[in-house]
């Protein structure tokens, strides 16, 4: 494999989306992506592990049947089971929109329902580059679903004080394995290796 010489930093960007380009382009399905020494906002640094390339729609429907499959009684003592139906409703409710047909969408869009409104918002808002990666502003973004994280610089984080109804759908995705819930998106900083089936960048 040819090594790739030293970039300034105002050319790290236009470099990773060039050889991202060649790289992805080769690969046939599902793909592991390996960010290392990611920092985010509030200054934890991890090294974390992607699957991109997988049918995006076909773990909606999964997660889609897990939740309607899904008993509250399962969350146990401490929580309120009628706050934790209504959550599990709106959930499935959400994945139901989202899994719905173009014309049913463009009518809800219409409507102004909230849920084709973020999700139209983050799909006009980003540029596809190639599998798992999207541009925005110059910027290089990865999607995909979070396998692994190892923290390196651990942060405390400030306790949130969530609706109830908030938390009993946390809970419900995290019971039910609800794999979307996993499912990140993050901008790549100029310190990250990115590493696509052996290949850095």
């Amino acid at each position: 494999m040819a090594k790739v010489a030293k970039i300034s930093e105002a050319a790290k960007v236009e470099t990773k989306k060039l050889i991202t380009k060649v790289v992805v382009k080769t690969i046939k399905g599902t793909s592991f992506v390996s960010v290392r020494e990611y920092q985010n906002s509030k200054g934890e640094v991890s090294n974390q592990t992607f699957l991109v390339g997988f049918d995006y729609e076909n773990m909606l429907k999964n997660d889609l049947a897990k939740l309607k499959a899904f008993d509250v009684n399962l969350l146990g003592e401490g929580v309120n089971k009628e706050v934790a139906q209504l959550g599990l409703n709106e959930l499935i409710e959400s994945l139901e929109k989202r899994l719905s047909s173009d014309e049913n969408k463009a009518q809800l869009l219409s409507e102004g329902d909230s849920t084709m409104i973020r999700s139209e918002a983050q799909k006009n808002a980003y540029t596809p580059v190639c599998k798992g990666l999207k541009m925005q502003d110059n910027n290089l973004y990865i999607f995909g679903l979070m396998v692994k994280k190892t923290v390196l610089v651990p942060i405390e984080y400030k306790k949130e004080n969530s609706q109830p109804k908030t938390i009993a759908k946390k809970q419900i995705e995290k019971v039910a394995d609800v794999r979307s819930r996993k499912y990140k998106m993050f901008k790549l900083g100029g310190l990250e290796t990115l590493q696509l089936q052996g290949v850095s960048i």
